[in-house]
């Protein structure tokens, strides 16, 4: 048998990510309903099954990243990755510390910390699982350097901060401050810096890839979007060390670096126009992962910026902080900065240039279709519910229990829009594990 290579592997990865995906939609369905109706038998306390759900969010789209810049790493460089043998390990490992970290936590065994509320063991494998990726990546690359693209270098450096991030919470801090500061190193900076610099370097090669812009202004783009996810990342960060204890400075950096944090989103809105004006037909297979790209695009330029920007001002920051906006907005951020284009990726990836047939693209359209619709549907209705809140509870003062039964029939048409998402994301993962299946029994009667 011939050994695997590192594209084979990058396709567990994401084969693995589209499975947590999935089990996200119907977790995350079944703990909005609970809002609705508390009496509603469930196994697990609302508390740690909130945390399954966080936990879910936060580490499918790392494993699809993972997998991702594996993938497009040798596509770019037209070469395998330093060890596949090494990203097999790799690959156990997350696999292990992961649903460890998710098993955990169904058993109510954890932390109390919240959005990191599993076990400190859990975070340093995955940390290490990250660590040795960020090696294997920068071997590559050195023994490849003469054919190093941009794409690639950013690519890495992206996989190297979601390592180094990490860490920090693996320890136990005494000062509050210091202990929510590195909180939101994950929380915050994975999504908009580490996150940001590996899905820039997917778009880049996708869109170069397909032809829909030329390898100069992608490249242009991709220098300005790395630069300013660094700074924006860094500094904007502090819209959430507003509360915590921090010097009044952040409320200006924390303000002013979320605002640089737009500019290169609709840059890359203005590159796709003009690209789609003079650009060739594309095949269904890039149709479908063009859908999944635009609607990130258009979710990271409204529920991400927009939306973010006007709750960063502290002023508006001071009532908002804490209601349903706020998981109103990300919702929409994790998805349009990120879910989207892992769920492109997976797509791409896992297809392994087998192009679908027009039902099964009318299929996948139709999910795309219900998981924006869903998406838009649960984001309104937390929004509509965390103005109230807003409005009710902190400027007029109304009791915290009679807010709670006014916002009661939003968070219910919430769990009607989850239905919907939660149908797209089955139809979509359905669509991706039978495509695979497809692709690798075709493979393995090759090989033999």
């Amino acid at each position: 048998m011939k050994a695997l290579t590192g594209k084979q592997i990058a396709r567990r990865f994401m084969l693995y990510a589209v499975f947590l995906f999935g089990s996200q939609g119907i977790v995350a369905l079944l703990g909005a309903s609970a809002l609705v109706l508390p009496d509603l038998p469930s196994p697990i306390s609302a508390e740690y099954g909130r945390a399954v759900h966080l936990a879910l969010a936060t580490f499918w789209p790392v494993i699809g990243m993972l997998g991702m810049v594996y993938y497009f790493t040798a596509e770019q460089l037209k070469t395998d990755i330093y060890s596949p043998k090494l990203a097999r390990w790799q690959f156990l490992i997350m696999l292990v510390t992961s649903l460890s970290l998710l098993g955990s936590l169904a058993l109510e065994i954890g932390n109390g910390r919240e959005y990191l509320d599993g076990l400190p063991i859990f975070y340093a494998g995955i940390s290490l699982g990250i660590l040795i990726e960020a090696y294997n990546l920068g071997r590559t690359l050195w023994e490849n350097r003469q054919r190093l693209t941009p794409a690639t270098g950013i690519m890495a450096v992206g996989v190297a901060f979601l390592c180094i991030l990490l860490i920090p919470n693996i320890l136990h801090y005494s000062n509050p401050v210091a202990d929510e500061a590195v909180k939101f190193w994950v929380v915050h900076l994975w999504e908009e810096m580490a996150f940001e610099l590996t899905t820039s370097g997917f778009i880049a090669s996708f869109f170069v890839a397909t032809g829909i812009a030329n390898k100069k202004d992608i490249e242009k783009w991709l220098y300005l979007e790395a630069t300013l996810s660094v700074m924006g990342g860094l500094f904007g960060t502090g819209h959430h060390y507003y509360w915590i204890g921090f010097p009044s400075i952040w409320l200006f950096l924390g303000s002013f670096f979320s605002v640089i944090q737009a500019i290169p989103v609709f840059l890359l809105a203005n590159l796709i126009y003009k690209g789609f004006k003079n650009h060739k037909v594309l095949n269904l297979k890039e149709k479908l992962a063009v859908w999944l790209i635009l609607s990130s695009i258009f979710h990271h330029l409204t529920g991400a910026t927009l939306l973010g920007l006007l709750m960063t001002i502290p002023w508006v920051n001071l009532y908002t902080h804490g209601t349903y906006i706020t998981s109103g907005h990300a919702h929409l951020a994790l998805f349009g900065t990120i879910g989207f284009l892992i769920l492109a990726g997976a797509y791409t990836i896992l297809s392994d240039r087998e192009s679908p047939t027009p039902k099964t693209y009318r299929y996948g359209v139709a999910g795309v279709i219900l998981l924006n619709l869903g998406l838009i549907g649960m984001s309104l209705c937390l929004l509509i519910a965390g103005f109230l809140q807003t409005y009710l509870w902190r400027v007029l003062g109304l009791d915290f229990m009679a807010v709670s039964s006014i916002i009661r029939p939003y968070l219910s048409l919430r769990v009607l829009s989850g239905s919907l998402f939660t149908s797209g994301a089955l139809i979509l993962c359905t669509i991706i594990i039978r495509t695979w299946w497809k692709t690798w029994t075709v493979r393995r009667k090759t090989t033999g």
